[in-house]
């Protein structure tokens, strides 16, 4: 069975369909004379904007595109490019804005219409724009619905402008980095911010088609109006509205080994869904005679129509990482795992429990979808406790391969164990200690960490 499994797993596909990621990239230029001495080739962006008065120069001939943006030469273009008059007697009065000053009427009439605010009676016009504020004032200009659907592993729903960066994202007018970051509190530049309005005007400048680089993860997950769960065998789409369900796999979909009990579809099983696609991590080889699952596998599929697009994760099998494969997440185009530095043998404990202060060495790993070869990222100790298999009867393992200890949101991993709670960023790799509870269980919120101690007392940490 060893070398049917080994010959199985060598064969396995790696997930090549993922989207491709946004890129915040100039078009072709012009034809004509670039207007600005500093650009060597103005942009498609540029140009057009400069083409319809929107944009213009200093009094030296440069355009300066690298310099980042201010309020107040954001608010001057977006009056001209909505067509929005001065106001004649504006009567607000700003602290840091004289009536006197050649801004004042533009930021007088942005501020009333709503679209670039000031704040405790600062307007602050020669402030550099961030991202996140770009992202705000193209939304309300143009009139752009808040959106909820988080696009990036940076920008939480605790961040003021989540709402505001998916939006601009979902309409396709501003990108992430490769890192599946969004950089909100980086300064935007003039040129930056010319792409950005040129998309806003005109569809034919926009992006192609948004990517979401955060997953959703749980028993039941949801997204665009649909829920996604298994029940039993059948891993099935539900419209949240008219209540039809739909059977998008069977177990019966997958072809059988001989001589090897597989389960892909089982209640209770967790799922991840990002982008339309549906990763389920499932047991690969179970005991016929204990039922207790001693391999493991993720598969993935079309959240459209199952059965016909499955593939198969392709695992190290130099290493055997499919014996002991753990909390298994998705994060932009790159997946993270663990697995047991000394793998645990479970023939004799069928429940797999363990008392809540044993803890027990896993290794995260790391793996992009262009290589077989996962990059090993850092040990640690967590408390060995499993998820629950909640719903199924068919089984005398109660539990998926999850630990309670281990959780992922988008950017970071929480574990816990004796010494406290931690937490490690997947986008510069330190850890910090978040607190020295002693707990048994952990639960994710968007912007907190849900603590159980041994003593079962309810803590809460901040993100």
């Amino acid at each position: 069975m060893k070398k049917l499994l080994t010959s199985l797993l060598t064969i396995l596909l790696m997930f090549s369909l993922l989207p491709t990621a946004q890129a915040e990239t100039e078009y072709p230029p012009y034809n004509e004379p670039v207007p600005f001495k500093d650009l060597r080739g103005a942009s498609w962006d540029i140009m057009f904007l400069y083409k319809k008065g929107i944009i213009g120069g200093y009094p030296d001939g440069t355009f300066r595109p690298n310099e980042p943006i201010t309020r107040a030469q954001v608010s001057a273009m977006l009056l001209r490019a909505l067509d929005i008059p001065l106001q004649e007697n504006p009567t607000v009065t700003f602290k840091d804005v004289s009536k006197n000053s050649t801004h004042y009427r533009a930021l007088a009439t942005i501020n009333d219409k709503g679209i670039l605010r000031g704040e405790n009676g600062y307007m602050r016009p020669a402030e550099q724009t961030t991202r996140a504020q770009m992202a705000a004032v193209l939304r309300r200009a143009f009139d752009l619905p808040l959106e909820q659907k988080p696009m990036f592993v940076d920008v939480s729903p605790a961040n003021w402008a989540f709402a505001d960066i998916n939006s601009v994202a979902l309409n396709r007018i501003a990108g992430g980095y490769q890192d599946g970051t969004f950089k909100p509190g980086n300064p935007v530049t003039r040129s930056q911010f010319s792409s950005f309005l040129a998309r806003a005007i005109d569809d034919k400048m926009k992006l192609p088609e948004p990517f979401s680089y955060v997953s959703q993860k749980g028993i039941v997950v949801e997204e665009d109006g649909f829920q996604y769960t298994i029940k039993g065998e059948k891993l099935v789409k539900i419209n949240k509205k008219t209540k039809e369900e739909t059977v998008l796999l069977t177990e019966q979909d997958f072809p059988t080994q001989d001589g090897l009990f597989e389960v892909h579809l089982e209640t209770g099983f967790p799922i991840i869904l990002q982008n339309n696609i549906i990763y389920v991590p499932y047991w690969a080889a179970v005991s016929q005679g204990t039922s207790i699952p001693y391999r493991y596998g993720v598969f993935r599929t079309s959240a459209q129509g199952g059965k016909h697009g499955v593939k198969f994760w392709g695992l190290d099998v130099d290493t055997d990482h499919a014996a002991s494969l753990r909390n298994f997440s998705v994060h932009g185009h790159d997946y993270y795992y663990t697995v047991e530095k000394k793998q645990r043998v479970f023939d004799y404990n069928p429940t797999f429990d363990d008392a809540v202060n044993v803890d027990q060495t896993l290794i995260l790993y790391h793996q992009s979808p262009d290589t077989l070869k996962p990059k090993k990222v850092m040990e640690f100790d967590a408390r060995v406790i499993f998820e629950p298999l909640e719903g199924s009867t068919r089984f005398s393992t109660n539990v998926t391969q999850n630990n309670k200890s281990v959780k992922f949101d988008a950017s970071t991993m929480f574990y816990f164990n004796k010494k406290g709670v931690f937490s490690y960023s997947l986008l510069d790799g330190k850890t910090k200690k978040r607190s020295s509870i002693q707990a048994k269980d952990m639960k994710m919120t968007d912007t907190t960490v849900e603590i159980t101690d041994v003593n079962g007392k309810k803590h809460s940490l901040k993100k």
